[in-house]
Protein backbone atom coordinates (compact mmCIF):
# COMPACT_ATOMS: atom_id res chain seq x y z
CA UNK A 1 0.00 0.00 0.00
CA UNK A 2 1.16 3.49 -0.49
CA UNK A 3 1.57 6.15 2.17
CA UNK A 4 3.01 9.54 2.50
CA UNK A 5 5.38 11.27 5.13
CA UNK A 6 5.76 15.14 5.41
CA UNK A 7 9.22 15.95 6.41
CA UNK A 8 10.37 19.73 7.38
CA UNK A 9 14.08 20.66 6.72
CA UNK A 10 15.50 24.26 6.52
CA UNK A 11 17.67 25.65 3.50
CA UNK A 12 20.86 25.61 4.18
CA UNK A 13 21.26 28.64 1.82
CA UNK A 14 18.29 30.47 2.08
CA UNK A 15 17.44 29.51 6.04
CA UNK A 16 13.62 28.68 5.11
CA UNK A 17 11.28 26.23 6.41
CA UNK A 18 10.94 23.62 3.10
CA UNK A 19 8.11 21.44 3.14
CA UNK A 20 9.46 17.77 1.26
CA UNK A 21 6.85 15.15 0.55
CA UNK A 22 8.40 11.71 0.67
CA UNK A 23 6.11 8.74 -0.99
CA UNK A 24 6.37 5.71 -0.35
CA UNK A 25 4.89 1.83 -2.28
CA UNK A 26 5.24 -1.25 0.04
CA UNK A 27 3.86 -4.53 -1.45
CA UNK A 28 4.40 -8.26 -0.55
CA UNK A 29 6.29 -9.68 -3.33
CA UNK A 30 7.36 -6.15 -4.91
CA UNK A 31 10.45 -4.32 -4.31
CA UNK A 32 9.99 -1.24 -2.38
CA UNK A 33 9.09 2.19 -3.90
CA UNK A 34 9.85 6.00 -2.93
CA UNK A 35 10.02 9.22 -4.21
CA UNK A 36 10.08 12.87 -2.66
CA UNK A 37 8.42 15.50 -3.92
CA UNK A 38 7.73 19.45 -3.46
CA UNK A 39 3.99 19.13 -2.77
CA UNK A 40 1.46 16.43 -1.48
CA UNK A 41 -0.47 16.82 -4.94
CA UNK A 42 2.54 15.34 -6.76
CA UNK A 43 3.25 12.79 -4.19
CA UNK A 44 -0.20 11.34 -4.56
CA UNK A 45 -0.65 11.84 -8.42
CA UNK A 46 3.23 9.99 -8.52
CA UNK A 47 0.95 7.21 -5.93
CA UNK A 48 -1.92 6.49 -8.64
CA UNK A 49 0.55 6.13 -11.42
CA UNK A 50 2.99 3.54 -9.56
CA UNK A 51 1.04 1.49 -7.63
CA UNK A 52 -0.07 -1.41 -9.99
CA UNK A 53 1.17 -4.20 -10.24
CA UNK A 54 2.47 -3.91 -13.69
CA UNK A 55 4.81 -0.81 -12.61
CA UNK A 56 6.75 -2.66 -9.53
CA UNK A 57 9.49 -4.84 -10.08
CA UNK A 58 8.86 -8.33 -8.68
CA UNK A 59 11.15 -9.99 -6.34
CA UNK A 60 11.97 -13.37 -6.06
CA UNK A 61 10.24 -15.69 -2.90
CA UNK A 62 11.80 -15.03 0.29
CA UNK A 63 15.27 -17.73 0.39
CA UNK A 64 16.29 -18.08 4.30
CA UNK A 65 14.91 -16.73 7.53
CA UNK A 66 12.56 -13.94 7.40
CA UNK A 67 12.98 -11.02 9.86
CA UNK A 68 10.06 -12.65 11.42
CA UNK A 69 11.78 -16.18 11.66
CA UNK A 70 14.60 -13.87 13.52
CA UNK A 71 12.89 -12.22 15.87
CA UNK A 72 10.85 -15.21 16.95
CA UNK A 73 14.36 -17.54 17.41
CA UNK A 74 15.36 -14.28 19.13
CA UNK A 75 12.62 -13.74 21.74
CA UNK A 76 12.57 -17.40 22.21
CA UNK A 77 16.74 -17.27 23.23
CA UNK A 78 15.57 -14.50 25.85
CA UNK A 79 19.25 -12.55 25.44
CA UNK A 80 17.94 -9.05 25.33
CA UNK A 81 15.37 -7.99 27.85
CA UNK A 82 15.28 -4.57 26.61
CA UNK A 83 13.61 -4.82 23.55
CA UNK A 84 9.79 -3.98 24.03
CA UNK A 85 7.48 -6.53 22.45
CA UNK A 86 5.48 -3.70 20.70
CA UNK A 87 8.82 -2.48 19.74
CA UNK A 88 9.50 -5.98 18.08
CA UNK A 89 6.18 -6.10 16.33
CA UNK A 90 6.28 -3.09 14.51
CA UNK A 91 9.79 -4.47 13.18
CA UNK A 92 7.58 -7.93 12.26
CA UNK A 93 5.02 -5.95 10.73
CA UNK A 94 7.01 -3.59 8.37
CA UNK A 95 10.11 -5.87 7.55
CA UNK A 96 8.65 -9.39 8.65
CA UNK A 97 8.19 -11.05 5.50
CA UNK A 98 11.79 -10.05 4.17
CA UNK A 99 14.78 -12.48 3.93
CA UNK A 100 17.13 -10.66 6.65
CA UNK A 101 20.29 -11.08 4.20
CA UNK A 102 18.28 -8.49 1.90
CA UNK A 103 16.90 -6.09 4.50
CA UNK A 104 19.15 -2.87 3.97
CA UNK A 105 19.76 0.64 5.98
CA UNK A 106 17.50 2.15 3.08
CA UNK A 107 14.38 -0.05 4.19
CA UNK A 108 15.44 0.76 7.75
CA UNK A 109 15.42 4.64 7.22
CA UNK A 110 12.30 4.60 5.56
CA UNK A 111 10.50 2.62 8.80
CA UNK A 112 12.04 5.49 10.90
CA UNK A 113 9.94 7.81 8.76
CA UNK A 114 7.21 5.97 9.44
CA UNK A 115 7.63 6.17 13.15
CA UNK A 116 8.39 9.79 12.74
CA UNK A 117 4.20 10.21 11.67
CA UNK A 118 2.91 7.73 14.33
CA UNK A 119 1.21 9.02 17.59
CA UNK A 120 1.79 7.88 20.96
CA UNK A 121 0.06 5.82 22.76
CA UNK A 122 -1.01 5.32 26.70
CA UNK A 123 -2.65 2.86 29.20
CA UNK A 124 -5.98 3.43 30.18
CA UNK A 125 -8.20 1.42 32.26
CA UNK A 126 -10.17 0.90 29.30
CA UNK A 127 -7.14 -0.35 27.14
CA UNK A 128 -4.46 1.55 25.14
CA UNK A 129 -5.18 4.40 23.22
CA UNK A 130 -3.29 6.70 20.40
CA UNK A 131 -2.42 9.93 22.02
CA UNK A 132 -2.04 13.42 19.74
CA UNK A 133 1.30 13.52 20.27
CA UNK A 134 3.86 12.18 18.08
CA UNK A 135 6.30 10.06 19.15
CA UNK A 136 9.47 11.34 20.63
CA UNK A 137 12.89 11.03 19.47
CA UNK A 138 13.78 9.14 22.38
CA UNK A 139 11.11 6.63 21.79
CA UNK A 140 12.07 6.12 18.02
CA UNK A 141 15.44 5.21 19.24
CA UNK A 142 13.92 2.14 21.46
CA UNK A 143 12.39 1.04 18.36
CA UNK A 144 15.74 1.05 16.55
CA UNK A 145 17.82 0.16 19.65
CA UNK A 146 15.25 -3.64 19.42
CA UNK A 147 15.84 -3.91 15.91
CA UNK A 148 19.77 -3.38 16.18
CA UNK A 149 19.45 -6.08 19.06
CA UNK A 150 17.60 -8.67 16.80
CA UNK A 151 20.16 -8.19 13.92
CA UNK A 152 23.34 -8.34 16.49
CA UNK A 153 21.82 -11.58 17.35
CA UNK A 154 21.86 -12.47 13.83
CA UNK A 155 25.24 -11.60 13.03
CA UNK A 156 26.69 -13.49 15.86
CA UNK A 157 25.35 -16.62 14.70
CA UNK A 158 26.18 -16.11 11.28
CA UNK A 159 23.38 -15.56 9.57
CA UNK A 160 23.94 -12.29 8.00
CA UNK A 161 27.39 -11.21 7.10
CA UNK A 162 27.51 -7.46 8.17
CA UNK A 163 25.28 -5.16 10.38
CA UNK A 164 23.39 -3.05 8.01
CA UNK A 165 22.48 -0.67 11.07
CA UNK A 166 25.97 0.27 11.74
CA UNK A 167 28.51 2.50 10.20
CA UNK A 168 26.46 5.21 10.23
CA UNK A 169 23.78 4.17 7.76
CA UNK A 170 21.12 4.66 10.34
CA UNK A 171 21.61 6.89 12.69
CA UNK A 172 19.81 7.63 16.17
CA UNK A 173 17.72 10.70 16.62
CA UNK A 174 18.92 13.58 18.58
CA UNK A 175 16.80 13.65 22.10
CA UNK A 176 16.55 16.46 24.18
CA UNK A 177 17.52 16.66 27.38
CA UNK A 178 15.09 15.07 29.14
CA UNK A 179 13.06 16.07 32.11
CA UNK A 180 14.83 18.39 34.57
CA UNK A 181 11.88 18.77 37.92
CA UNK A 182 12.79 17.30 41.13
CA UNK A 183 10.94 18.20 43.69
CA UNK A 184 11.48 20.31 47.07
CA UNK A 185 10.81 18.74 50.61
CA UNK A 186 8.60 21.83 51.28
CA UNK A 187 6.91 20.65 47.46
CA UNK A 188 6.61 16.98 48.48
CA UNK A 189 4.46 18.02 51.36
CA UNK A 190 2.81 20.45 49.97
CA UNK A 191 1.66 17.48 47.36
CA UNK A 192 1.28 14.95 49.96
CA UNK A 193 -1.25 17.69 51.73
CA UNK A 194 -3.35 17.96 48.24
CA UNK A 195 -3.63 14.68 48.11
CA UNK A 196 -4.89 14.32 51.60
CA UNK A 197 -7.73 16.70 50.34
CA UNK A 198 -8.48 14.99 47.12
CA UNK A 199 -12.07 13.08 46.98
CA UNK A 200 -10.68 9.82 46.57
CA UNK A 201 -9.25 8.28 49.12
CA UNK A 202 -6.51 6.60 48.20
CA UNK A 203 -4.65 9.36 46.60
CA UNK A 204 -2.63 10.45 49.71
CA UNK A 205 -1.28 6.46 50.03
CA UNK A 206 -0.86 6.76 46.02
CA UNK A 207 1.44 9.62 46.33
CA UNK A 208 2.99 8.66 48.98
CA UNK A 209 4.25 5.71 47.14
CA UNK A 210 5.43 7.39 44.45
CA UNK A 211 7.19 9.18 46.71
CA UNK A 212 8.96 6.33 48.61
CA UNK A 213 9.59 3.93 46.32
CA UNK A 214 10.85 5.70 43.19
CA UNK A 215 8.44 3.59 41.23
CA UNK A 216 6.17 4.10 37.51
CA UNK A 217 2.94 5.31 37.78
CA UNK A 218 1.67 2.02 36.53
CA UNK A 219 3.73 -0.12 38.74
CA UNK A 220 2.19 1.39 42.01
CA UNK A 221 -1.73 1.19 40.36
CA UNK A 222 -1.25 -1.95 39.20
CA UNK A 223 -0.41 -3.33 42.27
CA UNK A 224 -2.51 -6.00 43.72
CA UNK A 225 -2.65 -7.21 47.42
CA UNK A 226 -1.47 -10.74 46.90
CA UNK A 227 2.21 -9.16 45.61
CA UNK A 228 2.55 -6.80 49.22
CA UNK A 229 4.24 -8.74 51.76
CA UNK A 230 4.02 -6.46 54.76
CA UNK A 231 5.56 -8.67 57.19
CA UNK A 232 8.71 -8.31 54.87
CA UNK A 233 8.22 -4.61 53.63
CA UNK A 234 8.09 -5.46 50.35
CA UNK A 235 5.83 -5.38 47.49
CA UNK A 236 6.92 -7.36 44.73
CA UNK A 237 6.38 -6.32 41.06
CA UNK A 238 6.04 -9.52 38.73
CA UNK A 239 5.81 -7.53 35.85
CA UNK A 240 7.77 -4.38 35.12
CA UNK A 241 8.93 -1.93 31.97
CA UNK A 242 11.45 -3.69 31.56
CA UNK A 243 10.07 -7.15 31.55
CA UNK A 244 12.04 -8.38 35.18
CA UNK A 245 10.13 -8.34 38.39
CA UNK A 246 11.22 -6.49 41.37
CA UNK A 247 10.66 -5.69 44.85
CA UNK A 248 9.37 -2.31 45.77
CA UNK A 249 10.82 -1.55 49.33
CA UNK A 250 8.39 -0.07 51.56
CA UNK A 251 9.13 2.91 54.19
CA UNK A 252 7.27 2.45 57.85
CA UNK A 253 4.63 4.78 57.00
CA UNK A 254 3.44 3.07 53.78
CA UNK A 255 3.49 -0.41 55.71
CA UNK A 256 0.99 1.42 58.38
CA UNK A 257 -0.96 3.23 56.26
CA UNK A 258 -1.30 -0.54 53.57
CA UNK A 259 -2.34 -2.49 56.59
CA UNK A 260 -5.00 0.28 57.38
CA UNK A 261 -6.14 -0.02 53.82
CA UNK A 262 -6.23 -4.11 53.48
CA UNK A 263 -8.95 -3.72 56.47
CA UNK A 264 -11.14 -2.07 54.46
CA UNK A 265 -10.88 -3.54 50.91
CA UNK A 266 -13.57 -4.61 48.83
CA UNK A 267 -14.30 -8.52 48.35
CA UNK A 268 -14.43 -7.96 44.73
CA UNK A 269 -11.33 -7.15 43.95
CA UNK A 270 -7.34 -7.42 44.56
CA UNK A 271 -6.02 -4.20 43.54
CA UNK A 272 -4.82 -1.95 46.30
CA UNK A 273 -5.38 1.40 44.08
CA UNK A 274 -9.30 0.20 42.89
CA UNK A 275 -11.62 1.74 41.37
CA UNK A 276 -14.62 2.49 43.94
CA UNK A 277 -17.04 2.66 41.26
CA UNK A 278 -15.19 -0.68 39.61
CA UNK A 279 -13.40 -2.76 41.92
CA UNK A 280 -12.26 -4.75 39.71
CA UNK A 281 -9.77 -2.94 37.93
CA UNK A 282 -7.07 -0.16 38.81
CA UNK A 283 -8.30 3.85 39.47
CA UNK A 284 -7.93 6.34 36.89
CA UNK A 285 -6.08 9.01 38.70
CA UNK A 286 -5.27 11.62 35.72
CA UNK A 287 -7.99 13.48 36.73
CA UNK A 288 -7.11 13.42 40.84
CA UNK A 289 -3.75 14.12 40.20
CA UNK A 290 -4.05 17.24 37.92
CA UNK A 291 -6.54 18.12 41.29
CA UNK A 292 -3.40 17.47 43.57
CA UNK A 293 -0.80 19.36 40.98
CA UNK A 294 -3.31 22.25 41.25
CA UNK A 295 -4.41 22.88 44.78
CA UNK A 296 -0.31 21.95 45.96
CA UNK A 297 0.58 24.90 43.50
CA UNK A 298 2.29 23.41 41.52
CA UNK A 299 0.49 23.45 37.84
CA UNK A 300 2.80 26.96 37.08
CA UNK A 301 4.97 26.08 33.70
CA UNK A 302 3.80 24.58 30.55
CA UNK A 303 7.24 23.69 29.30
CA UNK A 304 7.58 20.19 29.21
CA UNK A 305 11.08 20.40 30.86
CA UNK A 306 10.18 21.75 34.48
CA UNK A 307 6.32 21.05 34.63
CA UNK A 308 5.27 18.66 37.17
CA UNK A 309 4.36 15.23 36.18
CA UNK A 310 3.61 12.02 38.22
CA UNK A 311 7.01 10.66 36.77
CA UNK A 312 8.76 13.69 38.17
CA UNK A 313 8.45 11.73 41.85
CA UNK A 314 10.57 8.96 40.33
CA UNK A 315 12.85 11.36 39.38
CA UNK A 316 13.04 13.18 42.68
CA UNK A 317 13.25 9.63 44.31
CA UNK A 318 16.02 8.49 42.33
CA UNK A 319 18.15 11.66 42.76
CA UNK A 320 17.49 11.75 46.84
CA UNK A 321 18.98 7.70 46.53
CA UNK A 322 21.45 9.22 44.63
CA UNK A 323 22.13 12.07 46.98
CA UNK A 324 22.68 9.90 49.95
CA UNK A 325 25.49 8.35 49.11
CA UNK A 326 24.16 5.59 46.59
CA UNK A 327 25.97 4.09 43.61
CA UNK A 328 24.38 4.02 40.43
CA UNK A 329 23.88 -0.01 41.04
CA UNK A 330 22.35 0.35 44.30
CA UNK A 331 19.86 2.75 43.09
CA UNK A 332 19.46 0.63 40.22
CA UNK A 333 18.06 -1.95 42.43
CA UNK A 334 15.60 0.53 44.14
CA UNK A 335 14.81 2.29 40.50
CA UNK A 336 14.34 -1.05 38.78
CA UNK A 337 16.25 0.43 35.67
CA UNK A 338 17.72 -2.42 33.90
CA UNK A 339 20.95 -0.91 32.64
CA UNK A 340 22.71 1.81 34.36
CA UNK A 341 23.38 3.94 31.19
CA UNK A 342 19.74 4.44 31.56
CA UNK A 343 20.14 5.44 35.35
CA UNK A 344 23.13 8.00 34.54
CA UNK A 345 20.59 10.16 32.97
CA UNK A 346 19.83 11.19 36.72
CA UNK A 347 23.07 11.96 37.61
CA UNK A 348 22.61 15.67 36.43
CA UNK A 349 19.80 16.00 38.69
CA UNK A 350 21.65 15.40 41.73
CA UNK A 351 24.06 18.49 40.40
CA UNK A 352 23.61 20.91 43.06
CA UNK A 353 25.63 18.22 45.18
CA UNK A 354 28.57 18.63 42.31
CA UNK A 355 29.45 22.07 44.12
CA UNK A 356 29.53 21.00 47.74
CA UNK A 357 32.04 18.10 46.45
CA UNK A 358 34.04 20.11 44.28
CA UNK A 359 34.59 22.41 47.48
CA UNK A 360 35.68 19.82 49.73
CA UNK A 361 37.92 17.80 47.26
CA UNK A 362 39.13 21.18 44.86
CA UNK A 363 39.12 24.06 46.88
CA UNK A 364 42.23 25.93 48.25
CA UNK A 365 44.41 24.23 46.12
CA UNK A 366 48.23 24.57 46.88
CA UNK A 367 46.89 23.75 50.40
CA UNK A 368 46.98 20.27 52.12
CA UNK A 369 43.58 18.64 52.17
CA UNK A 370 42.92 17.33 55.18
CA UNK A 371 39.10 16.27 54.89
Amino acid sequence: MGSIVERKRTDKATGKTVTQYRAHIRRAGFASRSKVFATRREAQDWLRNNETDAALERIARPRGKTLADLIEDFVHAGVCKYASPAHLEFWRDELGARPIAEITHGDINGCVLTLRTRRAHRRTPEGIKATDKALTPATINRYLAALSAVLGFALQHGVIESHPMKGGKVKRLKEGPGRQRILTPDEESRLLAAAAAARWDGMHLFVLMLLTTAARKSEVLNLRWRDVDLARGFAILGKTKNGSPRALPLVAEVRAKLADAAKVRPLGSDFVFYDPKHPERPKDVDTVWRFVRARAGLDDTNDPLHKVVMHTTRHTGVTKVIRNGANLAQAALISGHKTLAMLKRYEHLAADDVLELAEKALGDPGKKNTA
